[in-house]
């Protein structure tokens, strides 16, 4: 409860009584022998302006004229008029602003949109102002889901940056007017994007003397679509020195018989080429054998052509079809 008063007359004053949710005026007079049978008095309240008289009598002290509900914030007026008596005197009018303003309302659920490895962009809606205008607003966010653990400002649509790939992040959102912050909105969660998992270790079939079909199964895509595969291969047991993209199965072929290959697959979405899988390793069919010192060794057959030296595939006839040997 809070009382606003103003004097009034020789010895009068006027009160306007704040309760919460409604308001009262009153009148009093230090001159007990105060007395008008039709004391006139008048208000503006809730944009409504009355008029109205009250008996007030001799040694009465304290008396209440009226009272109305206010729930939202604004000036009210109470008048007295000219009373005729010298402990009221008038016309006096008193005038209060009336503050029922309230933190604001929670936002709402904040928006996630365009997620990219480090950013994304959130956005929400303002809930009531409690009465007073919302004059800043925030976002909230961070890895911990209990509650933010940064802040920045926002206009209501504010892209987040400079967050870690492949992270799960919660946002909140909240607004401030003259009497504070709201509560935090709801929580709203994703997972920033990442390169895609290593694929499986390849598997190889089909192995001739210079070609290898490589096989392989897609982990995860990091949240965007895998868009492209690449294998690596190479004679280094180390890292791969030639690349081929294409999907599963791939042919790879331009190869030297009887060498031994090594094979990893790789993955590629928005963000970029994830990790090489393990790999896995093969030798190529050498076409030939031959015995050097007692020792059967793989041979690797050429021709010379118009003067170059040039690799051959070795073939043989069976049953009246030519077949490349194995």
């Amino acid at each position: 409860m809070t009382d606003y008063d103003k004097s009034t007359g020789s010895s009068g004053t006027m009160r306007i009584r704040d309760l919460g949710s409604t308001i009262e005026f009153w009148i009093t007079s230090g001159n007990s022998t105060t007395w008008n049978s039709a004391l006139p008095y008048g208000w503006t309240v809730n944009g409504s302006t009355g008029t109205s008289t009250y008996n007030y009598q001799p040694n009465a002290g304290w008396e209440k004229l009226r009272s109305f509900t206010v729930t939202t914030s604004q000036t009210v007026t109470f008048r007295l008029f000219d009373t005729g008596t010298s402990g009221f005197g008038g016309p006096t009018t008193h005038s209060v602003y009336i503050d029922r303003a309230t933190v604001p309302a929670a936002p709402s659920l904040p928006t996630l949109a365009n997620i990219t490895s480090t950013s994304v962009d959130v956005s929400f809606t303002d809930g009531s102002n409690g009465g007073a205008s919302i004059d800043s607003r925030q976002i909230g966010y961070g890895t911990n889901s209990s509650a933010p653990t940064t802040t920045v400002s926002s206009d209501g649509s504010t892209t987040i940056s400079s967050l870690t790939p492949g992270t799960l992040y919660y946002f909140w959102a909240r607004t401030h007017n003259s009497k504070g912050y709201s509560a935090w909105s709801a929580r709203a969660q994703t997972t920033t994007l990442k390169v895609p998992d290593a694929p499986s270790t390849p598997i190889l079939t089909d192995i001739s003397p210079t070609s290898v079909t490589v096989s392989w199964t897609p982990n995860s895509d990091g949240g965007s679509a895998i868009t492209a595969f690449e294998v690596g291969y190479g004679t280094s047991s180390s890292a791969p020195t030639s690349t081929s993209t294409g999907t599963s199965p791939k042919i790879i072929s331009g190869l030297t018989p009887g060498t031994t290959y090594y094979f990893w697959v790789r993955a590629q979405n928005s963000v970029g080429w994830g990790p090489y899988s393990a790999s896995a390793s093969v030798m190529t069919i050498a076409g030939v054998r031959i015995k050097d010192g007692g020792v059967w060794k793989i041979a690797v057959p050429y021709v010379r052509d118009a003067g170059v030296w040039k690799l051959a595939r070795p073939y043989v006839k069976y049953l009246g079809i030519w077949k490349e040997t194995i």
